[in-house]
């Protein structure tokens, strides 16, 4: 009896020490948690600055001629003076000038209109030195002739007289200008229609024009090709003169010209402030 007390508290005391044992040891140690490192989202780019304007290389631009430039659609006005403006607003300089402006919005661009109508080139030479001295222009845009090719013939006058005659005028023109360094463009004439009142020209006007492209060439002037680019429907009743959209065509067809000779890109942005 007393040997099976003695093995029982053996054995309680073994358990016990060893349940003492296991208290004694730490257990496995937890897992930390992944922490992730914060999301952070990169700042926007700065928005790119604007694009500058372009620029032209010239800032006073002279119209010469005659009705066709001073915006007649039908008769003759009444009188004339130069004033340094665009002239009349179904004009083509006046058109020509509204288009500059949007465009060119970096600086002043002047166009002026010496637009005479029924003057020719014959007898304009003086007045058109005497306009350029006016209006100090750095570009001048010369269309005229149609009335000149028009008129009736002299008593043993052909053709190609009054064409030698014309052209001979406007080259004069081109060479005064020459002079003072300043540069013309220079435009052949827009189509007449056969058999309008005013259209007397239309069956050699394609010879006219030639002759102008020829006198162009040889004196260093810009042709500037109108006939080319301008369909007969723009021409108004009288077989002569534009209709109001046909003068918005022919300053299309000036401001083309004159962008392809003197627009200027803009300059790039230094590289801090880009």
């Amino acid at each position: 009896m007393r040997s099976s007390a003695r093995l029982i508290l053996a054995v309680i005391s073994i358990c016990a020490g060893l349940a003492a044992c296991g208290d004694s040891q730490p257990g496995p140690s937890p897992t930390p948690p992944i922490t992730q490192p914060p999301t952070t989202t990169p700042p926007p780019s700065p928005p790119a600055p604007p694009a500058a304007p372009p620029t032209l290389g010239v800032t006073r631009i002279l119209a010469f001629g005659d009705s066709m430039t001073e915006g007649t659609v039908s008769q003759p006005l009444p009188s004339w003076a130069f004033r340094l403006d665009a002239g009349l607003s179904r004009s083509y300089p006046f058109k020509l000038q509204g288009a500059i402006s949007g465009r060119y919005t970096a600086q002043t661009v002047q166009v002026f209109n010496a637009g005479w109508a029924g003057r020719r080139a014959s007898e304009d030479r003086d007045r058109f030195s005497g306009v350029v001295s006016d209006a100090h222009p750095d570009l001048i845009l010369l269309l005229e002739g149609a009335n000149d090719f028009n008129a009736p013939l002299a008593t043993g006058e052909g053709i190609n007289d009054r064409i030698r005659s014309t052209v001979a005028a406007l080259e004069d023109m081109v060479r005064d200008a020459g002079f003072r360094r300043i540069p013309v463009m220079l435009a052949t004439l827009p189509p007449q229609r056969d058999g309008g009142r005013n259209a007397g020209a239309a069956a050699f006007l394609t010879r006219a024009n030639d002759a102008i492209k020829a006198m162009a060439a040889n004196k260093g002037a810009t042709l500037v090709d109108v006939y080319a680019q301008f369909p007969l429907s723009d021409i108004g009743q009288d077989g002569l003169h534009p209709t109001e959209a046909g003068y918005q065509r022919m300053a299309d067809i000036w401001l083309a010209a004159v962008r392809s000779r003197y627009e200027q890109a803009p300059s790039a942005a230094p590289a801090e402030d880009r």
